[in-house]
């Protein structure tokens, strides 16, 4: 085990040793000379360096101002300075004299080149992302142009830089056909990266969209974002969107870059569970995502420059704390989903610290450097894949197991509404037989003492409320499994009202103040159905009002629909109790003492609703319980 850290160890700081230093070192600021045998030559050692920091200088003024050699190719940052470069073109006399200068990285936005000619004077290019594809003087995803090397001096050559991302300068010099070969190749090579890229955001799409799943929609447009930026940083916008205006390109590099940082941090929110887990950590998240989107207006400004070098540093921070957050969460859960996870955002992380530390500067540009973190996010994004294959069997098990107990459940209840059900069709014979023995003592005992007849008359009421019950709960029961077809008709409103009034006691109709308006209106509904909901809530304003206070029924039947209105004077519900009211068995604090089963107002809600209508109570200061059940227009006059 110690054996295989030390190696490991000893790989990596040689890995380190040549990222730091250059593949090959030149004379520099001598010409690259360019033999018979040559077809393809880097000018990284070739180089000479003067930084215009107010970006005035004319290419006259410059020509004549010292430069700085350069050992190697070294991005200088994020600056607002203008850079220039200059090198030196020769050639054997038995060398071809046409050859083909391709200048990079593919995303700065004004290269200006300017080339000696055979007779001294220099002829000048415009270049950069910023130039119309149809317009450059090869149509190619890098800046590239012919030149006519003479054999009989060096060609000296300028090059100005001026950009808002970061001045990442090369230079490499092609015969033609190498060049043709080597950019199919390398279009090739892209075109089933980006294509890899492609298919991974349509399936994640798709799977996001059908299992409705945000963190897999959320990784999808993670991914977009990186086909963005490649596009851009590969010299690929110019030539997918032949854009008429250079915002456009700025646009899709700073999707790509700003736009990643908008919706990974979201990304990894939804798909680490960090409300669950790290609450104050998803909201940080959430606000870094928020922050990017606000930021992403800017990609066509000149601040794009420190927006980005921003963005480069907190990108590098976020995978830091991933990396922390998923080992903790692998530690504590150990499932192989937040393993590959984290497989994915280390290996995201080296990727983009070397690309980080060449961007500045700290270490040379060459291929390794070049395109460690476009190696590192495909790696990244198949990983990614792997570990949500995983998510997705893991939603696959757990719907299974919810549809099992959803199933379960609905047959435990279903047995028990059949229990209920039956026991309440078993109920009737024997409350029946009740109801009918004290019916017989009352008609052969007229005589009784009144004890006994107040006590007959209990029974019977007692067995008419359990008859009651059971026919609300058997109507609710049907109602909710639509087992019920409601018998509309037309009905007259007072008699209905009337006949409710009757059933509840042939004293109720002292206490009860009857109003319809008109009063001789009629109403499509189920007249027994709406003749039980409204008993519940009159029998329920009797039971709660004083005895000396009288109930009002009342019933409006207009344009909008039917009102009926049951108002009693009892001691009313707060604010509290009216929310709670309806739901099964609830009794508010003054149904203490008082009959009842809780059962009633839901039994008349349910009635109601069946209906295409509602039902609301009310309790005014001082004035008991409003209950107003309104049904929509069906009105027959």
């Amino acid at each position: 085990m110690k054996k295989t850290l030390k190696h490991r160890l000893q790989t990596l700081l040689i890995i380190l040793f040549w990222l730091s230093i250059p593949f090959a070192y030149a004379n520099a600021d001598s010409p690259l000379q360019l033999t018979p045998g040559t077809r393809h030559a880097s000018l990284s050692g070739h180089l000479a360096l003067h930084v215009d920091a107010q970006g005035l200088q004319l290419f006259e003024t410059v020509k004549q101002t010292d430069f700085v050699p350069l050992k190697e190719f070294r991005s200088a940052g994020y600056t607002p300075d203008t850079y220039w470069y200059r090198f030196s073109l020769a050639r054997d006399k038995e060398a071809q004299g046409d050859w083909v200068l391709a200048l990079g990285t593919p995303y700065l936005n004004d290269v200006r080149v300017w080339v000696e000619l055979a007779n001294g004077q220099f002829r000048e290019y415009q270049l950069g992302d910023h130039i119309a594809y149809e317009k450059r003087p090869l149509q190619s995803r890098l800046f590239a142009l012919r030149v006519d090397l003479p054999d009989t001096k060096p060609v000296e050559v300028y090059v100005r830089v001026h950009t808002k991302t970061a001045i990442n300068f090369n230079a490499e010099v092609w015969q033609p056909d190498a060049f043709i070969a080597n950019e199919t190749r390398i279009n090739l090579y892209n075109g089933m990266y980006f294509g890899v890229l492609g298919i991974i955001i349509l399936l994640f799409v798709i799977l996001g969209a059908w299992l409705r799943d945000v963190g897999m929609l959320a990784y999808a447009g993670y991914v977009a974002t990186l086909l963005l930026l490649f596009l851009a940083i590969n010299g690929y916008t110019a030539v997918v969107f032949n854009p008429a205006s250079s915002w456009i390109t700025d646009v899709v590099l700073g999707g790509g870059v700003i736009g990643g940082l908008a919706i990974a941090p979201f990304m990894c929110v939804r798909l680490l569970d960090l409300k669950r887990h790290f609450p104050r950590i998803s909201y940080l998240y959430l606000s870094i995502s928020l922050t990017s989107l606000f930021l992403l207006f800017f990609s066509i400004t000149p601040y794009y420059q420190v927006i980005a070098h921003i963005v480069v540093q907190v990108s590098i921070i976020l995978s830091i704390t991933n990396i922390l957050l998923l080992a903790i969460l692998w530690l504590r859960q150990r499932t192989i989903e937040l393993l590959l996870y984290l497989y994915a955002f280390i290996t995201l992380f080296l990727g983009a610290f070397v690309q980080f530390t060449m961007v500045l500067g700290w270490v040379p540009q060459n291929i390794l450097t070049s395109n460690a973190y476009q190696a590192a996010l495909l790696l990244n994004v198949l990983i990614m894949g792997l570990g949500l294959a995983f998510r997705i069997r893991q939603i696959q098990i757990d719907q299974a197991q919810a549809n099992k107990e959803v199933i379960a459940a609905k047959n435990r209840s279903e047995e028990q509404r059949n229990f209920v059900a039956m026991l309440s069709h078993e109920f009737r014979n024997p409350l029946t037989a009740i109801d009918r023995a004290a019916q017989m003592i009352q008609l052969k005992l007229p005589a009784m003492p009144p004890a006994e007849a107040e006590r007959m008359s209990n029974i019977r009421a007692g067995v008419n409320t359990l008859f009651s019950l059971v026919d609300n709960f058997l109507v609710s029961e049907a109602l909710d499994h639509q087992a019920l077809a409601l018998s509309i008709e037309n009905c007259a409103l007072r008699p209905l009202l009337e006949s409710v009034v009757h059933t509840l006691g042939e004293t109720v109709g002292e206490r009860v103040m009857l109003s319809v308006t008109p009063p001789t209106v009629t109403y499509l509904l189920d007249q027994k159905l709406i003749g039980m909901a409204v008993g519940n809530l009159l029998g329920n304003a009797l039971r709660y009002s004083p005895q000396d206070k009288k109930i009002k029924l009342s019933a409006i039947a207009d344009d909008e629909g039917l009102a009926i209105r049951v108002i009693d004077h009892g001691y009313g519900l707060s604010t509290e109790e009216l929310a709670s009211l309806g739901m099964p068995y609830y009794r508010a604090n003054s149904s203490v003492g008082k009959k009842g089963s809780g059962l009633g107002y839901h039994f008349s809600r349910r009635i109601v609703e069946a209906h295409g209508g509602n039902i609301q109570a009310y309790s005014p200061p001082e004035m008991g319980l409003e209950v107003v059940i309104r049904l929509p227009v069906k009105k027959q006059v």
